[in-house]
């Protein structure tokens, strides 16, 4: 049977609370830079999305402008193989610069089809382009929204924390040293949980840890109703209480 006896049992219990709290208070505070990254890598990435779709239509530009090009030395080529015409009197030079003039219209059929997928492409392009920039203009406008309300409640944070902290310093003062120092040890190796409320179960009765969840036994449950007094949980070795002892 282990009982730690001390009449500090509600002091005890309401710095553990204050620690608790304070735990609380530090992980929200530490999720901050963590939300703010986020925010800033979606930002980026958003931007990074907006520069390949501008880059995809320069690039259908750049061809749509090739495609012009190769059309315009093929329609020269054409006019030259035309007036070339009038000038042969062999018939085989004749027939040479027609399969030539017929050479050059495919090539421009070819040129002027791949142009109008093109320009179906750039059409396409720049509607993608447009949307993305617009959804960066209005990414860029939530997240420094966003940004500024969490630097906001972080500043928030660090001044709740250093003002519970205070507290908290002030409460573990009146605390006996000797069980100051037990209550730290436990602490320190259970997650920062040293000190944990009993519960009973409303279906069974039985009572269990508080902070590791095993069944009392019959004389654990005995021990976390004595006044003055913490129940050390066999399995956690965490200092157990019951609400209603040190509230009744």
């Amino acid at each position: 049977m282990e009982i730690v006896h001390t009449t500090e049992v509600r002091a005890l219990v309401e710095l553990q609370r204050k620690d608790t709290a304070i735990g609380a208070l530090t992980a929200r505070a530490a999720e901050v830079p963590v939300k703010l990254a986020a925010l800033r890598k979606a930002f980026e990435d958003k931007k990074l999305s907006m520069a390949a779709a501008k880059e995809a239509l320069c690039a259908l530009q750049v061809a749509k402008k090739d495609a012009e090009l190769r059309i315009a030395e093929a329609e020269e080529g054409i006019r030259k193989h035309q007036r070339e015409l009038n000038l042969v009197k062999e018939n085989d030079a004749f027939k040479a610069l027609l399969s030539e003039i017929e050479r050059d219209k495919a090539v421009k059929d070819e040129l002027e089809t791949r142009e109008l997928l093109i320009l179906e492409e750039i059409d396409k392009a720049a509607v993608l382009e447009k949307a993305e920039a617009a959804e960066v203009k209005k990414l860029e406008g939530v997240m420094n929204s966003e940004a500024a309300a969490l630097e906001a409640s972080a500043a928030e944070l660090a001044a709740a924390i250093e003002a519970a902290k205070k507290d908290r310093d002030e409460a573990a003062a009146d605390i006996s040293p000797d069980l100051l120092d037990k209550y730290e040890a436990i602490r320190a190796s259970r997650a920062g949980l040293a000190v944990a409320a009993a519960y009973q179960d409303p279906a069974t009765g039985k009572y269990s840890c508080g902070g590791c969840h095993m069944s009392l036994t019959p004389q654990k449950t005995v021990d976390i109703k004595k006044q003055d007094a913490f129940a050390v949980c066999a399995d956690c070795r965490r200092l157990m209480f019951l609400e209603q002892t040190i509230n009744g």
